[in-house]
């Protein structure tokens, strides 16, 4: 992430979150692909569904 507060995270920033047992899930997309998702979890990646 660097000195800049308000750049998106990086895939080393998604790992350090996932370590720490939060869901990585809303990165997806945004700064990891759903293969880097399953490589840090080892879960397949689940778009959320909405809620009807």
């Amino acid at each position: 992430m660097g000195n800049n507060p308000f750049s998106a995270p990086s895939i080393e920033d998604a790992k350090l979150y996932a370590s720490w047992g939060l869901d990585i899930g809303y990165m997806v997309n945004w700064c990891i692909t759903p293969d880097q998702y399953k490589d840090i979890t080892g879960k397949d990646y689940q778009a959320p569904t909405e809620n009807e």
